[in-house]
């Protein structure tokens, strides 16, 4: 009788907190860590907030600095594409120009290198993303337009339908054909 009012009184409680404890060193509690996660983006987004909060009274100063920080990409594209009309009009001074750039270290060669990189390379790189997603995203809805013109088609008149029908299709492209065609045969040969 000791050991069923042993376990109905709390016992349970304490083999299952007991066992909470060992399963705890081998598998870490997912509401926890979940908990520690989200304090630390939580954490991370009031810094970032306070960080670039506008500032009500702006000096002089921070808007020269935002403006300085705002140009850097224009400047550096308006001056690689301003050698090409410069060449053009002063070809003995650009010589001239060109030759004392030839006298610079390869290691500042190479600083202007990272330092062009950096700012280009970032957002050649975000942009390669977005376009990523982009095409993803045309991809996930490209059913429900193939379905939309479906029912377009069924909707339409007949001579409507008939105006429809001239539109090219995929079957009647040379170059699709051909894909398609190589395809088949890469399939075959598997």
């Amino acid at each position: 009788m000791g050991l069923i009012q042993w376990l109905f009184g709390g016992g349970a409680k304490q083999i299952g907190g007991v066992i909470e404890q060992v399963g705890g060193v081998f598998r870490p509690n997912a509401e926890a860590s979940a908990a520690r996660a989200h304090e630390a983006d939580a954490a991370a987004l009031s810094q970032y907030a306070a960080e670039f909060q506008v500032r009500q009274q702006r000096t002089w100063f921070d808007s020269l600095m935002d403006g300085l920080n705002r140009m850097v990409r224009p400047v550096i594209t308006l001056t690689v594409l301003g050698v090409i009309p410069a060449v053009m009009l002063w070809p003995e001074q650009m010589a001239v120009a060109f030759a004392a750039l030839a006298l610079l270290p390869t290691g500042y060669w190479a600083l202007v290198s990272v330092i062009t990189g950096f700012y280009y390379g970032g957002r050649m790189q975000l942009k390669a993303q977005d376009f990523t997603r982009s095409v993803s995203d045309a991809v996930a809805r490209a059913p429900q337009v193939i379905e939309n013109m479906r029912r377009l088609r069924d909707h339409l008149t007949p001579g409507e339908a008939k105006n429809f029908e001239t539109i090219p299709s995929c079957a009647e492209n040379a170059a699709v054909a051909a894909w398609r065609t190589s395809l088949q045969i890469f399939e075959s040969t598997k």
